[in-house]
C-alpha cells in the first residue's frame, strides 16, 4: 500500500511540473556577464549561478565572468560570447534600439527579469577634496582626479553624457590639470582611500560593497545632481530618482540622483525551456537572494516581466513564465 501511494505521488509530483522541466534532461552550460572583481554585479552573478545549479540538471555549468558591464554585456550577448548578461534599463534600451552608444540596434538581445533592485549614478566626492559639486569643477575649472569603472561598464559609459550635462568635458577637465581614469572597481576604491583620486563616478545600489567598505574608512560626500542636469539625463532614459539616507556611512542626507534598476537578459537563441528555468528561479527566490545582497531588497517580482515597457522585448521562455503565474495576460 505505502508502495502504491509513494508511485501515486511521485506520477502526481511530475504532472505538476512545468513542461519545460520535464524536457530538460541534459546538462546546459552558460556564460554569464556581469562586472569585475568588488562589484556588486559580481556577487549577483555569483548568487544567481548557486540558485540555477540546484535546479538544472546534473553536470550543467554556469559560469559568471568577471569583466564587461553595461553597454559591454550588450555586445557580450551580440557576438555570442555570452549566454546570459546583467544591464540596465536605459542601457539595454539603447543596444536593442541602435541608439546613443551604438550604432546600429542589437536584435539579438532578449529580456528575462527585470525590477532586480535600484540602482544610482553617483558622483561621490572624499571630504578631503573639499570639492562639493560637479558644477562647482565647472565653474572654479578645478583640476578634479576622476575615477570610474572600466571601459565598456555603466558608469564609464554614462560619464560623457554627465560631464555634458554638467558643461565639462573630459579635455577640460585635463586642461584644468585633472585627471578622467577609468579603471576596476578594486583600483578605483584604493585611489579614493589613499588620496590619489577626488570623485569616483559610479553606479551604485543600496549595500554596494567597494563604497559601502571606502565609507567606513574616508569621509565622503554624495554629490547631488541638480533639476536641470537630471531632466537633461532623462532624456537619454534615465530615471529621476533619489538614494535615502543612511544608505553609507556618513550619508545623513537624500541624495537627488538619476538611475535605473538592474534588469536580466538574455541572447534569443537561449533554448525556451531553459530561460523558463532560469527566470523562475530568480523571480521565485528574493528571500535567497535579500541574504547575499542587500541591493536586492528593492527587487519587486510582480514587476519583473514589465520589459517591453522599456523597449526591450521578452525572451518567450520567460514570456510563457510569467503567463503560467498569470502576470500576463
Amino acid at each position: 500500500m505505502n508502495k502504491m501511494l509513494l508511485m501515486m505521488t511521485l506520477v502526481l509530483f511530475c504532472f505538476s511540473l512545468p513542461a519545460q522541466a520535464q524536457e530538460l534532461k541534459s546538462p546546459v552550460h552558460l556564460r554569464l556577464a556581469s562586472q569585475d572583481l568588488g562589484s556588486a554585479w559580481y556577487v549577483y552573478g555569483a548568487n544567481f549561478a548557486k540558485l540555477w545549479r540546484n535546479i538544472l540538471p546534473r553536470g550543467s555549468t554556469i559560469d559568471v565572468l568577471p569583466y564587461g558591464g553595461g553597454p559591454a554585456n550588450s555586445y557580450l550577448i551580440e557576438k555570442g560570447d555570452a549566454d546570459l548578461a546583467l544591464s540596465f534599463t536605459a542601457i539595454a534600451n539603447w543596444a536593442v534600439q541602435g541608439k546613443v552608444l551604438h550604432k546600429k540596434n542589437i536584435e539579438s538581445i532578449r529580456g528575462l527579469v527585470g525590477s532586480l533592485d535600484r540602482y544610482y549614478l553617483a558622483v561621490i566626492a572624499t571630504k578631503r577634496s573639499g570639492i562639493t559639486s560637479l558644477e562647482e569643477v565647472a565653474k572654479k575649472k578645478l583640476p578634479a582626479r576622476i575615477v570610474s569603472q572600466p571601459v565598456g561598464s555603466t558608469a564609464e559609459s554614462s560619464m560623457p553624457l554627465l560631464f555634458e550635462a554638467y558643461g565639462l568635458s573630459h579635455e577640460a577637465i585635463k586642461s584644468w590639470g585633472g585627471s578622467v581614469t577609468p579603471t576596476s572597481t578594486g583600483v578605483a576604491q584604493a585611489q579614493m582611500t589613499d588620496g590619489k583620486a577626488d570623485i569616483w563616478i559610479q553606479v551604485v545600489t543600496a549595500g554596494h560593497p567597494a563604497v559601502s567598505e571606502l565609507a567606513l574608512s574616508t569621509e565622503l560626500n554624495f554629490l547631488p545632481a541638480s533639476e536641470e542636469v537630471i531632466k537633461k539625463m532623462m532624456g537619454y532614459g534615465f530615471e529621476k530618482t533619489v538614494l535615502p539616507a543612511n544608505v553609507f556611512k556618513g550619508q545623513d542626507r537624500e541624495v537627488p540622483y538619476v538611475g535605473f534598476p538592474t534588469i536580466l537578459i538574455g541572447h534569443q537563441d537561449l533554448r525556451p525551456e531553459v530561460a523558463y528555468l532560469l527566470t523562475k528561479t530568480i523571480v521565485e527566490n528574493k528571500e535567497a537572494l535579500m541574504k547575499a545582497h542587500a541591493g536586492f531588497k528593492e527587487f519587486r517580482p510582480e514587476d519583473a516581466w514589465k520589459l517591453s515597457q522599456y523597449g526591450i522585448p521578452l525572451h518567450p521562455g520567460a514570456e510563457k513564465y510569467y503567463r503560467d503565474k498569470g502576470m500576463m495576460r
